[in-house]
């Protein structure tokens, strides 16, 4: 039986943002990103007529991370923008696959603050070693420009942290049945080594720095070097400077005096607490709440307990 009752989707995207883990929040902002650019491209082909290529020679890529450095210095933003981009739906859905499988089975073993800066130094590393080989390599002289877009060397990063902390863990494959977590990084491995001399050069080097980078993760992570210190420093900065300040502590005297009057006005029989009065209990309930959603997800809630957050948020 569904614990869901009326809630609407919005609600529930809302609940994953706010209480979901990083792998569901890194797939619906990709999620989001590409509708996005599919729905501005909608309205831009039927408002003026921009072709689909015009369209992404033109526009998207300001978001796609260049091959040459002097670009790169005029869209610093893509270092990030590139990894939650996608134009075509089987690459997106492909990679949120890929994300999600592996993600959820890190997860199981390390937490948000791991999965998070490996996914995010993953798409960096693979992005570095992308300009890097297109930079110095004799075969890529003849092309004057590049760009790259998706999430896959993100992706690879998490697939390679997962595969060297746990390389034996199996996991069902249809027509297949078990197999180890190693064996299928490899065979990603071997076809990115592959495919380099066939098509998409760039991606292909791009996934194998963003799996090196995974790989070098747990590696250090084993020996108590955590390299996610500094992008998670960064995010609690961030986070602390944009969070809304806390709201003005409620004046509660006035409500002791008045309760004091009541007091003597009724020979010294109190009434029912007031709204005030109830707030620690309010309190504690919603932190019962918030510990049951990050034991058991949002959707072990009853109804009643959604409708309660909700209504407590709004009054707050």
């Amino acid at each position: 039986m569904s614990t869901y009752g009326n809630s609407s989707i919005i609600d529930d995207i809302r609940h994953q943002f706010r209480y979901g883990n990083v792998v569901n929040k890194l797939i619906l902002i990709n999620i989001a990103v590409f509708l996005a650019i599919r729905m501005l491209h909608l309205v831009m082909y039927l408002g003026a007529g921009i072709s689909l290529e015009v369209f992404e020679n033109d526009y998207v890529t300001w978001l796609m991370f260049p091959s040459s450095f002097k670009d790169f210095l005029w869209q610093p933003w893509t270092l990030i923008s590139y990894m939650f981009l996608h134009t075509s739906f089987m690459h997106i859905l492909m990679n949120m696959i890929v994300l999600y499988i592996f993600g959820k089975l890190l997860l199981g073993f390390l937490g948000d603050r791991q999965v998070l800066p490996i996914y995010v130094l993953g798409g960096i590393a693979g992005a570095v070693l992308y300009m890097l080989i297109f930079n110095i390599s004799p075969a890529f002289q003849n092309i004057s420009s590049s760009h790259m877009l998706g999430a896959s060397a993100g992706v690879m990063a998490v697939m390679l942290a997962m595969c060297t902390m746990q390389p034996n863990y199996q996991i069902m494959l249809f027509f297949i049945g078990a197999v180890q977590v190693k064996y299928i990084a490899a065979v990603f491995i071997l076809i990115d080594l592959l495919k380099i001399f066939q098509e998409n050069p760039g991606g292909h080097i791009a996934h194998l720095g963003g799996a090196l980078f995974g790989f070098i993760y747990i590696k250090q992570l084993q020996k108590g070097n955590d390299l996610g210190n500094g992008l998670n420093n960064l995010i609690d900065f961030l986070v602390t400077v944009f969070k809304p300040g806390p709201k003005k502590p409620k004046v509660v005297y006035r409500n002791e005096k008045k309760q004091a009057e009541t007091r003597a006005a009724n020979n010294g029989k109190v009434r029912k607490p007031n709204k005030t009065a109830m707030e620690p209990q309010i309190q504690a309930k919603i932190d019962a709440i918030l510990d049951k959603i990050s034991e058991s997800g949002y959707n072990s809630l009853t109804k009643e307990e959604k409708d309660f957050l909700f209504k407590t948020k709004d009054h707050n």
